[in-house]
């Protein structure tokens, strides 16, 4: 791949022969054309084709909303990426790193609180369903919970008494609605 600096390849795009015309951030960028093997059409590569799929169509839709269009925007440039529809297909595909952590003197009663922590990088998460669950996948508890301003994570109250607890199921308003499962044997403990 080159970067052509010539005036007579300015603003140039599409196919010459075998080679490909780009523009990026203004610069014209010269290539050969992909050459493609015979190669086997997985299932994991028809996954990865279909949310891709998913992810362009999250992007485009996402352009039409000026709020959502600007918001991209500014993570595109602290991503450093070409643009804002870039940056939505970035968010759309990016799981987020989830985790919890209880104080030491948590004991599952009424009362007692686990901090859900969801990490996307620059990108927000501000509501998620929380389940919690026991060892047989039963459900024991369910919040819907909002991210509160200067807070690092999700705040899950326990709304009875559940010794038989296993984890948490969060599901996200992310692009995607990522699911994550977080089990009590992962959990942090915070000293109190």
């Amino acid at each position: 791949m080159a970067i052509s600096t010539s005036q007579l390849h300015r603003n140039l795009r599409g196919a010459l022969g075998d080679l490909i015309f780009r523009n990026y951030n203004g610069k014209t960028v010269v290539s050969m054309r992909p050459k493609y093997k015979n190669e086997t059409n997985t299932e994991a590569r028809r996954q990865a084709r279909g949310k891709f799929r998913e992810a362009t169509f999250f992007a485009s839709h996402a352009m039409m909303d000026k709020k959502l269009k600007a918001y991209y925007m500014q993570k595109a440039r602290q991503l450093k990426l070409p643009n804002a529809y870039t940056a939505a297909i970035t968010d759309y595909l990016r799981k987020a790193k989830a985790g919890a952590v209880k104080p030491s003197s948590f004991a599952a009663k009424k009362g007692d609180t686990v901090m859900l922590l969801l990490s996307k990088g620059v990108f927000k998460i501000r509501k998620i369903k929380a389940i919690l669950f026991n060892h047989d996948g039963e459900v024991l508890s369910e919040q819907h919970l909002t991210k509160a301003e200067g807070k690092n994570g999700f705040e899950f109250t326990f709304t009875d008494d559940f010794p038989d607890y296993a984890g948490f199921r969060i599901i996200t308003d992310e692009p995607g609605k990522n699911e994550y499962t977080i089990y009590a044997s992962d959990f942090l403990i915070l000293p109190v």
